[in-house]
């Protein structure tokens, strides 16, 4: 009989216990390391491959490094009235301050404030609904392709949505909490952040903060003076940045420095009104939020709740009150619906978890319907991947690889989840399997397809351009001269090249040394051919050299 040594009984005892310890924690483990594969893939992104998208991108990122390079934060650093309130940039200013002028500084504040909402939506969800609903809420959210787009975007829009979270979550904390000094704390906390949003994001403010109106006044008419006191403390603190910024403002620019901010919000809620905002913004508002909106709405019309929810006004009133008013403005944005997909992602979770059929035929439609929308899909994708490979492979920087891989994933969740939908007796547990297995390769695949570059770069040839050892060489120790540049490329190189200057007067050209330019024809109708010779070309701008310089 062999006998083991000391040291391999010692690591068959230490492997058994650790799988024992294991297997007994796995309700705690399993999830916990399901939270840290989750959060690895949503910030391990190759920066490298990233650029930015004219024109938002470029002018928050030009704007805040002008706001960085300031002597006052509280003061517009701009030539002119400006139509925004500076919290807009702050936060994209202080990453440049801490990280410099790249990708990462400038869309760190969306993708740590997207995180940071996921936290308060789960929160939100927990308060309203239960532990299931809320996961189903915070998957729900974080597949949504308009998320993920502007998780990773440099503008103002999602730490503004977490402003509105961090409202409503405190607000519905100050109302649960059974001590008076946590009340009031967090009913301070409510009204500081609301009044905060409009330091952020200015006029968008009032869409939510109406939407969000009969909740708060009826609430807080329930409540003793002393709670409604507090709130409009918080709310009066919260405006400190706000009537600091908007007194700096007349002191520069006289009133157009704070009428500035309105005649903005005029042009842009009133006007023509547009049956085409009508008509298209629910088309695009589901497109945008695939598969739940879709999903959402054939719920709505075949089930309705089984459970009676707490806090009607927020659940129901707010987002409907919310998209009237951005259905009627004359002038309307995907990402102005943002701060509504917390709200869609828990009523989804409601219909999901609690439902009762509406007709005999419900249960058949919903599963037909279902299907019928998987098959056209995954007919899609096979139809892009056989026809139009070429277009692949370019739009894909060359990645084609990546294309392939996730549309495979996605092909075999789809053939899954139909599957699903088929085989399990529950009605419910096959539409929340279903979901699941349609929403988490969906969030995996589009966090792969933004992380590596390949959506939301649509302007990689100009960091390839201004990458290239000759350029860099140049535009390193020169001034170089923007002549006719195509005015979303001129946006990126104002931020890419700071020291830029864009030339006014065709006569003053053949004064400067280097020179880019998107009309080339105007030089040789100007005679001034002779005088530049090209040196680089990226898309239809080309870098020229004055060769009498």
């Amino acid at each position: 009989m062999q006998i083991l040594p000391s040291n391999v009984i010692s690591y068959i005892k230490i492997k058994v216990g650790v799988i024992n310890f294991l297997s007994k924690n796995k309700r705690i483990f399993l999830p916990l390391l399901i939270v840290i594969l989750s959060i690895l893939l949503y910030f391990l992104i190759d920066f490298s491959t990233q650029s930015l998208v004219a024109h938002d991108e470029g002018l928050y990122a030009r704007r805040a490094r002008l706001l960085e390079n300031s002597d006052n934060w509280f003061s517009p650093p701009f030539i002119s009235p400006h139509h925004k309130t500076l919290g807009s940039y702050w936060f994209i200013a202080l990453s440049i301050r801490f990280f410099g002028s790249s990708e990462l500084a400038l869309r760190l504040p969306s993708i740590i404030s997207s995180f940071l909402c996921l936290i308060s939506l789960y929160l939100i969800a927990l308060k309203i609904t239960d532990k299931k609903s809320s996961l189903i809420s915070l998957c729900s959210l974080s597949s949504m392709p308009l998320w993920i787009q502007y998780s990773r975007y440099a503008s103002p829009d999602i730490p503004f949505v977490l402003c509105i979270l961090l409202v409503i979550l405190f607000f519905l904390k100050s109302l649960d909490s059974s001590q008076y000094i946590r009340q009031y704390f967090y009913i301070l906390l409510s009204g500081l952040f609301l009044s905060t949003s409009f330091f952020i994001r200015s006029y968008m403010t009032f869409v939510p903060l109406i939407g969000l109106s009969p909740f708060i006044l009826y609430n807080l008419l329930k409540k003793e003076n002393f709670f409604k006191i507090f709130f409009v403390i918080g709310v009066l603190i919260g405006s400190i940045p706000t009537y600091i910024n908007l007194y700096f403002s007349f002191q520069k620019f006289g009133i157009a420095g704070i009428t500035s901010l309105f005649d903005f919000v005029r042009k842009q809620a009133i006007g023509d009104f547009g049956f085409s905002n009508l008509l298209l913004g629910p088309f695009n508002f589901l497109y945008l939020t695939f598969p739940i909106g879709i999903l959402f709405v054939i719920l709505f019309v075949f089930t309705r709740p089984n459970n009676k929810l707490k806090y009607p006004l927020l659940i129901y009133c707010y987002p409907l009150i919310s998209l009237v008013i951005l259905l009627s403005m004359s002038t309307s944005y995907p990402h102005y619906y943002l701060f509504l997909l917390p709200s869609l992602s828990i009523l989804f979770a409601i219909f999901v978890t609690s439902n009762l059929l509406r007709y005999s035929f419900s249960k058949t439609s919903i599963k037909y319907l279902l299907s019928l929308l998987i098959i056209l899909i995954t007919s899609i994708i096979l139809y892009f991947i056989f026809n139009y490979n070429d277009f692949i492979i370019k739009y894909s920087h060359e990645n084609k690889t990546i294309i392939y891989f996730v549309s495979l994933f996605l092909l075999l969740s789809y053939i899954r989840s139909i599957q699903l939908l088929f085989n399990i007796s529950d009605f419910r547990l096959g539409l929340i399997n279903f979901f699941y297995n349609i929403v988490i390769p969906q969030y995996i695949s589009l966090l792969f397809l933004f992380n590596f570059g390949i959506l939301g770069n649509p302007n990689l040839s100009t960091k390839i351009f201004l990458r290239d050892k000759l350029v860099s060489s140049i535009i390193s120790s020169n001034t170089i001269y923007l002549f006719k540049v195509d005015s979303k490329i001129q946006t990126l190189l104002s931020f890419y090249l700071p020291s830029s200057q864009v030339v006014q007067k065709f006569e003053d050209i053949s004064n400067y040394k280097y020179l880019i330019t998107s009309d080339i024809n105007s030089l040789n109708n100007l005679n001034l051919k002779s005088l530049f010779k090209s040196i680089k070309k990226f898309d239809n701008q080309f870098l020229l050299i004055n060769i009498n310089k």
